[in-house]
């Protein structure tokens, strides 16, 4: 009995100290489902969401990872043809990983990085891309919002200001 006890605390203790890990690691351990990882957990989750999206061309559905009042006006075909530099239809994303999530110092901004294996289907050639989606939130507790359209965008200098 007694080393059933003592066999029984030691996993235990090693189960939470390795949910501690992946907590303190922002989620890049593999957590079984369990949300941990705080922020950075949450966004390597959207994240993956959104690249799963992607994958399985669900557009109004990663469209809606932006901010409500813009999701109506985000072209998220298009912005997959500016970042891929080919039609959606003719790319097949085969895999994607999380390669890193930072928060900035406020809390309020984030980037994840990743890494895209796709498919040209009219070349039959098979590339790897980075990627790094933008978050904001509005403060603590705020949903996070993605911002991938805006870096896409041609910038216009300020008036006054040289280009």
């Amino acid at each position: 009995m007694k080393k059933l006890v003592i066999g029984l605390v030691t996993l235990l203790v090693l189960a939470g100290g390795y949910l501690a890990a992946a907590h303190l690691s922002g989620g890049a351990f593999y957590s079984f489902g369990l949300p941990v990882g705080g922020a950075r957990g949450e966004l390597r989750r959207m994240s993956r969401s959104f690249l799963e999206d992607l994958q399985f061309k669900d557009f109004k559905r990663a469209a809606s990872y932006h901010a409500p009042e813009r999701r109506d006006a985000v072209d998220i075909p298009h912005i997959i043809q500016r970042l891929f530099v080919q039609k959606p239809e003719a790319l097949d994303i085969q895999s994607y990983s999380i390669v890193f999530a930072e928060i900035d110092s406020t809390d309020n901004r984030g980037r994840v990085k990743t890494r895209v294996k796709v498919k040209d289907l009219l070349r039959g050639q098979i590339r790897e891309q980075e990627l790094i989606l933008y978050w904001e939130r509005a403060g603590q507790g705020a949903p996070w919002y993605m911002k991938l359209e805006d870096s896409l965008r041609n910038l216009e200098a300020e008036k006054g200001k040289k280009s």
